[in-house]
């Protein structure tokens, strides 16, 4: 992996944690308040911040698996005679 593509990575799994929190927080207000736009608005963020943070939970998950083979692999190759 390169440095790049994990700072991509790591900023955007916080970017997306912390929609999903600001989406929360601002349904749970649009709910107190009873203003219905404020609540979908919230609704929909928290819906775009956990979309966004599955997404890179999956790259995450696929490059760890590629990793993981490529490390196999190699340790194999050192146990052969």
């Amino acid at each position: 992996m390169s440095k790049p593509e994990g700072i991509v990575e790591a900023v955007g799994a916080s970017v997306a944690n912390k929609g999903m929190l600001l989406g929360a927080s601002t349904g749970f207000v649009g709910w107190l308040s009873q203003v219905n736009w404020i609540g979908f608005i919230g609704v929909a963020l928290a819906a775009l911040g956990f979309l966004v943070n599955t997404w890179f939970q999956i790259r995450k998950d696929r490059r760890e698996s590629r990793e993981s083979e490529a490390r196999i692999a190699a340790l194999k190759e050192q146990c052969r005679p």
